[in-house]
């Protein structure tokens, strides 16, 4: 999961780690948010965020679920004939496991955008389309399509593997051709991320395990589910998109629908795959539920033969991964992950770590939902998302930093963690209150933050207060606080 910088960033540049500014030491006596202990209703008004998602609705009073915002009538039900059985009983724990093997293998070296360990990772998914005779998407009749990446060091970086200011990467498209002659030249977009960070020193790799060597995983899974042999084909067109540079500021999957190799218009639906190897093993977040009551009806049918307990989520982790890219397009999109978590974008982010039973689970539950997408003979219908559904109640983009690679200065202790602020959009409440980019908030309401999800925490107390909310923000050498109004 990474970031796009959508509005003001600062130059890319956080506050200068010059002096050591820590939270008070006790976060168990003060008590510590926890996500999922709270539960956001998100009566924060936002204005219109220009230029952030086009077409966005201004805000109203968003509920706390994702599926409570207004939406279009139901269409009256349409029987799509059920996925293959025989297909649903392949997808194994030990196919996923082989491949987030060789993502996070050290050959692959962290698999950072631009450099040769990435173009491996990116080769191997080309090698698997190749033999599962999957259609090339790419171009020239290729599996890839090609893009310059900027090469900046990754937060937490200590040596730099990378030389010049730019270098190649490529995505990796392949297609499976729909059986439905009216509907075979439009596409259900199944994308995840193959890129990580890199390495974090000559001797310690970001191996990205969750991040994202999970959803590549899973989707290749997928693929080889479709291209079953005698197995029946959705109606639809299936295009698997594995994305380079989404941790670069969702590049890849910028460049794809801003270079697409089939029209924009007629993608039907984007469902997007980040991290879905980590957390409790039969529960799933699901973020874009609002953007079609079609496609959520879809990924709900899809959960009672998966057996996942989705959470509809909210926020602006909605920005961070590369389905807000196809939301832009007015395309309906869904984003199945797992959660975040303490080894997020660290060096502990390894394979030992991966639930590989849940990521093979999260494949057939990404299979399904797009088996019925496929299948039906209308299109989803997009609808616009109230701000704060996609954006966050605090109208600022969050990043969880690991604990590794936190300034001196900001470096919490006993379990605590600290939300980066990257993004502040115009007009919210984070903007009003003062917040700038390269803030990291460490308290919230008078309580320290978790260090396995500091982001949803922020975020889930900013929904639930009534009128304002203190947050305690370090800023360069100083620690002050902020004064949230919402309402």
């Amino acid at each position: 999961m990474g970031l796009q910088r959508l509005v003001r960033d600062a130059n890319g540049r956080l506050a200068s780690p010059d002096a050591a500014v820590t939270p008070r030491p006790s976060c168990e006596a003060a008590g510590a948010y926890t996500p999922g202990m709270l539960h956001p209703r998100l009566r924060v008004p936002l204005l219109l965020l220009t230029g952030l998602l086009a077409g966005l609705a201004p805000c109203g009073p968003a509920a706390s679920r994702a599926q409570d915002a207004p939406a279009a009538p139901a269409a009256a039900p349409e029987t799509v004939p059920s996925a293959p059985a025989a297909v649903l009983e392949t997808f194994k724990a030990a196919e996923v496991k082989k491949h987030i093997g060789f993502f996070t293998s050290k050959k692959c070296a962290g698999r950072a955008s631009g450099l040769p360990g990435c173009d491996l990772a990116g080769e191997y998914i080309v090698e698997r389309a190749t033999e599962l005779g999957l259609t090339p998407g790419g171009e020239n009749d290729s599996y890839t399509q090609e893009l310059q990446v900027p090469l900046k060091p990754f937060p937490g970086q200590k040596t730099r593997d990378d030389v010049g200011e730019s270098g190649t990467s490529f995505n990796v498209i392949a297609i499976l051709r729909g059986s439905d002659e009216d509907l075979r030249d439009e596409y259900v977009v199944m994308s995840a991320h193959y890129d990580h960070v890199g390495r974090k020193n000559k001797r310690k790799i970001f191996h990205g395990a969750d991040d994202n060597a999970s959803g590549a995983a899973a989707l290749l899974q997928v693929a080889r589910a479709f291209a079953t042999p005698g197995a029946p084909r959705p109606r639809r067109s299936i295009l698997f998109l594995w994305c380079t540079a989404e941790e670069r500021g969702l590049l890849g999957s910028k460049y794809f629908v801003e270079h697409a190799t089939v029209p924009v218009a007629s993608m039907v639906a984007n469902l997007n795959i980040d991290m879905v190897g980590r957390n409790a093993s039969k529960e799933m977040h699901v973020y874009g539920n609002a953007s079609s009551p079609d496609l959520d009806a879809a990924h709900a049918a899809a959960a009672k033969i998966s057996g996942f307990r989705f959470l509809a989520k909210t926020g602006s982790i909605f920005l961070r991964s590369d389905q807000v890219n196809f939301y832009k397009r007015d395309i309906p999109a869904l984003f199945f992950t797992s959660g975040l978590h303490k080894d997020y974008h660290a060096t502990s982010d390894t394979a030992a770590r991966i639930d590989t039973t849940k990521v093979s689970r999260a494949a057939k539950h990404a299979y399904l939902t797009a088996w019925t997408v496929a299948g039906r003979a209308a299109r989803p219908r997009f609808t616009k998302m109230d701000a704060s559904a996609s954006a966050g109640p605090l109208g600022a983009v969050l990043d969880l930093v690991p604990r590794e690679s936190l300034p001196a200065r900001v470096k919490p202790k006993n379990g605590c963690g600290a939300a980066l602020v990257r993004t502040v959009m115009d007009a919210g409440p984070a903007e009003e209150a003062g917040l700038r980019p390269g803030d990291f908030i460490l308290e919230v309401g008078g309580k320290y933050l978790p260090e396995d999800d500091p982001v949803g925490a922020v975020e889930e107390a900013v929904g639930r207060a009534k009128k304002r909310i203190v947050l305690r923000v370090a800023r360069g050498t100083r620690m002050i606080k902020v004064t949230v109004k919402v309402g």
